[in-house]
């Protein structure tokens, strides 16, 4: 049965040998949470929507609130999917925007200054369409923290519990100096590195090597990879 988030903090304190500790515990249990959203591609905060874009506009248009950054975004025409390809801010203002000028959208920038201010970036389309599109974004959201998980009955949303226990004991150890910190961290990587390795289905795709397809058009049917087809 899955361990709640008190309970991740109980055994935590228990390991790090400050049984005390538990609002602090708490604390820990969030900032690990917080550092695998952040720095982690994790297939479990995947989340699929739909994005209603307009005629003859390049943007701004609202983000999910809870968006944290993309993994991929196309739309479809007569069934043929168009896939939009990323692009820097800098690189998006300096693409011509002249008016009237639209055709198919092929690339996407996003824009996330408002954040702090408006709780939502933004995200731009270049060029713009000459017809409303039904735009599918695949993106990586952000996560709530955990209110006060020293007594939270919350399971936490990442599955590997055993490796959630071991990295709240590291930051606990942390704060007490415990001379077993470098092992248990080095542990938590080696666990971690297994569950990334393993997470979601893609493990088993093969990956290829592309080049940026905003640089390098498929000339004569060929594909813009290091692996033509025959």
């Amino acid at each position: 049965m899955p361990l709640t988030a008190a309970q991740i903090v109980a055994d935590a304190c228990a390991i790090a040998k400050c049984p005390g500790y538990t609002a602090l515990g708490g604390r820990s249990l969030n900032l690990v949470l917080n550092d695998l959203v952040l720095h982690r591609n994790l297939k479990v905060n995947l989340i699929t929507t739909t994005i209603n874009l307009p005629a003859y506009s390049n943007g701004p248009f609202n983000l999910e609130a809870n968006y944290l950054r993309t993994y991929d975004m196309f739309y479809l025409v007569s069934g043929e999917p168009f896939f939009l390809n990323p692009c820097s801010l800098k690189e998006y203002d300096q693409e011509s925007q002249q008016t009237g000028q639209s055709n198919y959208p092929y690339e996407w920038a996003t824009d996330l200054s408002g954040v702090p201010t408006l709780g939502y970036g933004s995200l731009f389309i270049y060029p713009q369409s000459g017809s409303g599109i039904s735009v599918t974004h695949r993106y990586y959201n952000s996560q709530a923290d955990i209110v006060t998980p020293e007594t939270s009955s919350v399971i936490p949303w990442f599955p590997d519990q055993d490796y959630l226990l071991n990295a709240t004991a590291v930051r606990l150890m942390r704060i007490t100096d415990d001379d077993r910190m470098a092992k248990f961290e080095a542990d938590c990587e080696r666990m971690l590195d297994l569950h990334l390795i393993t997470e979601g289905d893609e493990q088993q795709v093969v990956k290829e090597v592309a080049l940026d397809p905003r640089r390098f058009k498929g000339q004569g049917g060929n594909r813009p990879t290091k692996l033509q087809p025959w």
